[in-house]
């Protein structure tokens, strides 16, 4: 069984070699569908709709309710996790960081501009 760490090189891997997001909307779904699909396949944890607040050794993408306006950035939405800050620019590009800011995947939308130059 691949470890969290491993499913998420994988979740990065899959993510880069996807098409490039039109906008936040595609980039949000492509997150959603790439991180389920990851985990459905190495995870061996199904899905919980509404998964607790403990760690169940699944990793679920960013939620709709978690999304924050980003200070000075007005064209990027911050998405809260427990371990992750994932950025999405109105051009459909994706930053992932660690809680310390660190960029560990980054992504540009379809225009090529990445959430650092929105």
């Amino acid at each position: 069984m691949p470890t969290k760490r491993e499913r998420l090189e994988e979740f990065y891997r899959r993510l880069a070699a996807a098409p490039a997001a039109r906008d936040l909307d595609e980039a949000f779904d492509m997150i959603k569908r790439i991180m389920t699909e990851v985990e459905d396949e190495l995870s061996g944890v199904p899905e919980d709709p509404n998964p607790p607040l403990r760690s169940t050794n699944r990793l679920y993408p960013p939620k709709a309710d978690r999304m924050y306006d980003v200070p000075g950035a007005p064209r990027v939405k911050r998405f809260g996790s427990r371990r992750h800050d994932t950025f999405m620019g109105e051009n459909g590009a994706i930053d992932i960081r660690d809680l310390g800011g660190n960029v560990e995947f980054s992504k540009p939308g379809a225009d090529g501009r990445r959430v650092s130059d929105l």
